[in-house]
């Protein structure tokens, strides 16, 4: 019986934790976001001719989280160049580019995605089908 009396009380006491961490979990992933069109985000990148100092890269950084409309901005880990996500209907491009310039005395220019490059989609994709794993399970559910 005493056997019995610690199997269920693991049970009970594993069901609890499992139902606990559950409850948790469902909770903080449905909070209620902010009702955003994201069709008005874009993102944007600002080149810098060379490295910038930690310092100096820190600042951009924050004065250009701090502008109306940008949601993130962050600098790569080489620190030559910044990308910035921004609500369109808040935020222009070129405004942002100015503080940046205002900023900074190394020299910067905005990256500007031609017609054609717009035209071809993700740069981060690739181009003429897929390989590897996507195309294997594409192979399966065909």
């Amino acid at each position: 019986m005493n056997i019995l009396k610690r199997a269920l009380w693991i049970s009970f006491a594993s069901i609890l934790l499992l139902t606990t961490t559950m409850v948790w979990h469902i909770l903080a992933v449905t909070k209620p976001h902010a009702n955003v069109h994201h069709a008005n985000i874009q993102l944007a990148r600002i080149d810098f001719a060379t490295e910038l100092d930690a310092h100096e890269a820190g600042s951009i950084r924050s004065a250009v989280n701090a502008l109306p409309g940008v949601r993130h901005a962050r600098i790569n880990d080489a620190r030559t160049n910044l990308v910035y996500s921004y609500d369109r209907a808040l935020q222009d491009q070129r405004r942002v580019f100015v503080v940046v310039k205002e900023l900074s005395p190394t020299p910067c220019e905005r990256l500007v995605v031609t017609a054609e490059a717009a035209a071809r989609g993700c740069p981060a994709m690739v181009q003429g089908g897929m390989d590897g794993l996507g195309g294997w399970i594409s192979g399966l559910m065909n």
